[in-house]
């Protein structure tokens, strides 16, 4: 996959090359055809959009990632489209001063933001200002809970919000409620998520599988999937890669990874402090025993979820694609599971264990009742028959213009830029003026 050269255009009209123009495979359920166009802005963006727009039948879907400065590179993006439709094709870079240009070529029935808030917030305007406007739909790439009003403001124009479990359905439509964001909020399964019914432990049976149950023997390899926001603080990272290199020490038949989301210089969409690479390299220069053995993995994380594997985690929505495989999966229980570590819904899970227990490669697999209530509910074509409906009335010109809702939108985009350029004592010196600090 090629990403233009900074300074070479990223877009240049409406002829496009065949690899470009050419809509992915479609799968039919004998609906009637939808146009769907999507915008991301980084890598987790990217992985969610192809992979629901691969899920959903009757789609004539559009990828493209605006330029932005944590767009993927070229190794991300071929992670991120992995087992998609996308998959060998081409992902165009366009400029936001490309987007009018773009949704008015392929005029889509439904606009999906499939980005951070602030380019969210760019494209849903620049939609919005077409006659006959596309449907506008927005949602997160992962688990999206605790809801953030925040993140509502910026979609504020939307239509419809994609959330991925009950709980979560009703806590945007509360949050939706409250931020004044008139949307509907859509129930579907992560499309990453792909076992039917509920998934089980490899190899066992339900009434081989009890709760708190733990794979008898240690894995032949232990994945660590980070996150970039969490744990915050150095000496809880170090912790982790203590315990990981523990269990190599501990297990030289076994390997331990640490699955990374980027390479050294790379950008993800939230930004890394304290990062693993650095952690690792000083437990080497230390010689902390099994730290040589910890290997960091590169990749689609599909490609670490075999046979004989394990995945453990703090918060990670890996942890989610793993339970799916029938993985054996732990998410640490030693830092908490609270808002701030975005892990409260995996509390009572069944498959929480300590930092001990990774050492000691003793991982465990979640409860059939927990897996029922979050995020493993039945699949049932619900959400492209919505999004049907919202393409008929893009079609009809039965969409609300909300006037108002665009001024809010730009004021907020025009404050988010203007933070961007103005001097942290200027910013601190209006927050002051305004008994805001």
């Amino acid at each position: 996959m090629t990403i233009p050269e900074p300074g070479e255009p990223h877009y240049s009209g409406p002829i496009m090359p065949p690899s470009l123009s050419d809509a992915p495979p479609q799968r039919s359920a004998g609906l009637a055809p939808i146009r769907i166009l999507s915008v991301s802005d980084s890598e987790s963006y990217l992985k969610w959009a192809t992979q629901l727009l691969s899920s959903l039948p009757d789609v004539e879907g559009r990828v493209f990632l605006i330029d932005n400065p944590i767009l993927p590179t070229d190794e991300q993006i071929a992670s991120a489209v992995a087992g998609t439709d996308w998959e060998h094709r081409e992902v165009p870079v366009i400029s936001r001063a490309d987007l009018a240009q773009v949704i008015a070529d392929h005029s889509p029935d439904i606009v999906l933001g499939a980005a951070t808030g602030p380019i969210v917030a760019q494209v849903f305007l620049t939609a919005h200002t077409r006659t006959n406007r596309p449907a506008l739909v927005s949602g997160l790439p992962g688990m999206g809970l605790p809801a953030s009003g925040k993140g509502m403001n910026y979609r504020r124009l939307m239509d419809a919000f994609i959330a991925h479990s009950s709980a979560e359905v009703a806590a945007y439509t509360e949050v939706s409620a409250r931020s004044q964001v008139p949307c509907e909020v859509l129930l579907a399964r992560l499309p990453m998520l792909r076992s039917e019914g509920l998934p089980q432990l490899k190899n066992s049976s339900p009434e081989a599988t009890p709760p708190d149950s733990v794979t008898e023997a240690a894995p032949d390899t232990l994945v660590f999937a980070p996150q970039a926001k969490v744990p915050a603080e150095r000496v809880d990272r170090e912790a982790v890669v203590a315990a990981l290199a523990e269990f190599a020490d501990g297990h030289p038949d076994s390997t331990a990874v640490i699955k990374m989301r980027s390479r050294p210089g790379e950008f993800e969409t939230h930004h890394e402090q304290h990062s693993y690479f650095e952690i690792l390299d000083d437990f080497r220069t230390r010689r902390v025993p099994g730290a040589e053995r910890i290997e960091l993995g590169y990749g689609p994380l599909s490609d670490f979820l075999t046979d004989g594997s394990a995945l453990v985690t703090v918060s990670s929505t890996a942890a989610l694609e793993s339970i799916d495989r029938g993985i054996p999966t732990l998410l640490i229980s030693d830092f908490g599971f609270n808002a701030e570590l975005l892990n409260e819904v995996f509390e009572g899970s069944g498959a929480t264990g300590t930092l001990a227990d990774v050492a000691a490669g003793s991982i465990g697999f979640p409860d059939p009742e927990w897996l029922a209530e979050n995020y493993f509910h039945p699949v049932d074509g619900q959400l492209r028959r919505d999004l049907g409906l919202l393409a008929t009335r893009s079609q009809a010109g039965q969409l609300p213009n909300r006037r108002s809702a665009m001024f809010k939108q730009k004021r907020l985009l025009l404050r988010a830029e203007l933070r961007t350029v103005t001097p942290a004592p200027l910013v601190s010196a209006y927050r002051k003026l305004r008994g805001t600090a």
